[in-house]
């Protein structure tokens, strides 16, 4: 326990958004630390242009956007600052929704989410419901190369995942899943975003029709190792990527600047991959400025 609190407290401390009021982060994180271990009542969280986070305790995604106003900053600043009016946000394994909301707050934006584990989707079905977003719409699937049946994780948090032929004594679920491309039929995306815990090549490879659609003009994805179970490599994601049109970028949302990573990923947290990067420098240009639940403008 003192080690998961030690290792929250300096993720807290170094993060870019709580460099100038760290004082004001540890209260935020010692407070809820200490009310979620006394309640059973779930806990409402101030997120983002007066949207709210319904969490409990454990849910370690949801609350480091308490904790650090966005716990995934770089990429979520680039949705907030590259959506405009009319864009379709596609979240792939959206868990309770932070992405989905966050995507959502920007104005005239549809958002597609999915969210395989039943559990889990009862929690994005509160929160949509608690922001009263009726633009976004939930699915309750998981999606893949094809349609099938498969068998997901049920008590990882934020880390459940397609569980592999080599996994015994895993808690799971059977859970059908489908491809992007037959889902959305005729839609296409401005921006996707996929948490699938290394099931990423099977999903971009039931969306190939999406991928090879102009429209869609940015993609946020974890490549961090996690598909060696099931046989696939991150190198490969990469090259099909690229040789798609898109370039690997990361974001600073405090600067309002992308940075070429020189067709290198990231292998610890999301890597950015974009194409039409004009028309993503236009976006991000307007400087458009959100309020978060920590009180920080980004």
């Amino acid at each position: 326990m003192l080690k998961k609190l030690f290792k929250l407290f300096k993720f807290v401390l170094s993060h870019p958004l709580n460099r100038n009021n760290r004082l004001a982060a540890i209260w935020r994180v010692i407070s809820f630390q200490i009310v979620s271990r006394i309640t059973n009542n779930p806990i409402l969280l101030p997120f983002i242009n007066n949207t709210y986070l319904l969490t409990k305790h454990g849910m370690t995604g949801a609350t480091g956007n308490w904790y650090c106003g966005l716990s995934e900053y770089e990429d979520m600043g680039f949705v907030l600052h590259t959506l405009q009016p009319g864009d379709l946000f596609v979240d792939i394994g959206a868990n309770i929704g932070s992405y989905s909301i966050l995507a959502a707050s920007c104005k005239d934006v549809k958002v597609e989410a999915f969210e395989p584990i039943p559990s889990t989707f009862s929690w994005l079905q509160k929160n949509i419901q608690l922001n009263s977003m009726s633009q976004v719409n939930l699915m309750n699937i998981g999606l893949a190369e094809k349609k099938d049946t498969v068998y997901f994780s049920s008590n990882l948090d934020t880390v459940n995942h397609v569980v592999s032929d080599n996994e015994k004594n895993c808690s799971s679920i059977k859970v059908n899943v489908f491809p992007l491309d037959e889902v959305l039929k005729e839609k296409c995306p401005t921006i996707i975003k996929i948490d699938v815990e290394g099931y990423e090549s099977q999903v971009l490879d039931g969306a190939k029709n999406i991928i090879n659609n102009p429209s869609l003009i940015a993609i946020i994805i974890e490549l961090n190792g996690s598909g060696r179970k099931y046989g696939k490599k991150d190198d490969d994601i990469h090259k099909f990527l690229i040789n798609k049109g898109f370039e690997s970028f990361k974001y600073d949302p405090l600067k309002y600047k992308l940075k070429h990573l020189n067709n290198e990923f990231n292998t610890i947290s999301n890597t950015l991959y974009i194409r039409k990067l004009d028309e993503i420098q236009q976006r991000i240009s307007r400087k458009t400025t959100f309020m978060l639940g920590s009180g920080k403008k980004i």
